[in-house]
């Protein structure tokens, strides 16, 4: 008995920090973020320039691609990728209707999915998945955080590459800005990020696929995978 109340408190703690971590993305939040996260906070910051991130999208895109966590959708706008397929998938509607709108050229299907819960399977496997700035935000330890990518395994094709970026809580070296930050968001559930470093991120891919790239920029970790 206690067991299972164990259990149903644990899950009520995760669901009550997934949603204070995306509570924050409100339609008036996100007219702001470009500005204020990729034009401000990732250069001042955690000094990873947004051109680093479109770059690696560039470098890993396919045509046929799921958005794990979307935000505003910048990123697929920018890099001048023409999509046959592309699905949206994040647990914030507002998220997924600016993204939605913004892409509105590749007819993007959308799906309202918590990435820590099995994702419904889809008939047609994508060739490349992009899980950008989700993990800082995702509840408990990286073991735990990477159980997104477990979800997102089985909808990948044959050599599909899954990629992206995550910010890093611990054995990094954070200026003024990014301390300042980093205290903030962690104190408001909206990231998760205190215990987030390389070695574990790197040890966790690298448990589950073949070849893992990943570099550091800043207080920012790129990866890929495939």
């Amino acid at each position: 008995m206690t067991h299972s109340h164990e259990q149903a408190d644990l899950g009520a703690a995760d669901a009550e920090a997934i949603a204070k971590a995306h509570a924050v993305y409100t339609p008036f939040a996100l007219r702001l973020y470009d500005l204020v996260v990729h034009g401000l906070s990732s250069r001042v910051a955690w000094r990873c320039p947004t051109s680093r991130l479109t770059a690696l999208y560039e470098a890993n895109l396919s045509a046929n691609h799921l958005e794990a966590g979307v935000g505003t959708g910048l990123f697929l706008d920018r890099t001048g990728t023409y999509f046959d397929r592309l699905v949206l998938a994040d647990i914030n509607t507002h998220c997924l209707d600016r993204a939605v709108r913004r892409l509105a050229r590749f007819q993007p299907r959308s799906w309202q999915a918590n990435l820590l819960t099995p994702l419904p399977p889809d008939p047609a496997p994508f060739d490349s998945v992009g899980l950008t700035f989700v993990l800082h935000c995702l509840p408990g330890t990286m073991t735990e955080k990477l159980v997104a990518v477990d979800h997102l395994k089985p909808l990948m094709g044959e050599g599909a590459t899954l990629f992206g970026a995550t910010i890093l809580g611990h054995g990094v070296e954070p200026n003024a800005a990014a301390r300042a930050l980093l205290d903030l968001y962690n104190e408001k559930g909206v990231f998760n990020n205190r215990a987030d470093d390389l070695e574990s991120l790197a040890r966790g891919l690298e448990t589950r696929f073949g070849r893992v790239e990943i570099e550091q920029h800043g207080l920012v970790a790129l990866f890929n995978a495939r």
